[in-house]
């Protein structure tokens, strides 16, 4: 049985169609500017990751800790849970031109400022 030329048009343009769009949909996702890492002149380093996942190092009174944990955003409020230690941090983030400013709050309740640097992507 022969399938009029008619017909094969309209199903190859069909296809076409969904083709495009989805191109078109996936293509309009946008990677978060946080994605990569991000260091000041301090010693502290952060390193965002699209599986919501994050590591930093963090340095005060002379020494530097580690941490590992997942972050959940909402418009400007990051929200680190650090995995090793019960450790909550929720705070204001931003990005303006490559410096990102957060603060981090330690176990003991010391705030720190931070103004960190894009480093990679």
């Amino acid at each position: 049985m022969k399938i009029p030329s008619s017909q094969r048009l309209r199903c190859l343009i069909t296809i076409l169609l969904i083709t495009m769009g989805g191109m078109i949909f996936f293509s309009c996702v946008t990677p978060s500017p946080l994605y990569g890492s991000w260091a000041d002149n301090k010693g502290n380093t952060f390193s965002f990751f699209s599986d919501s996942t994050f590591t930093a190092k963090v340095s005060r009174l002379g020494r530097s800790e580690n941490f590992e944990g997942t972050y959940t955003l909402l418009m400007n409020v990051i929200t680190l849970d650090c995995t090793e230690i019960d450790l909550r941090i929720v705070t204001e983030w931003d990005i303006r031109g490559n410096i990102l400013y957060l603060n981090w709050v330690s176990v003991d309740g010391e705030t720190i400022s931070m103004a960190l640097f894009k480093v990679s992507n």
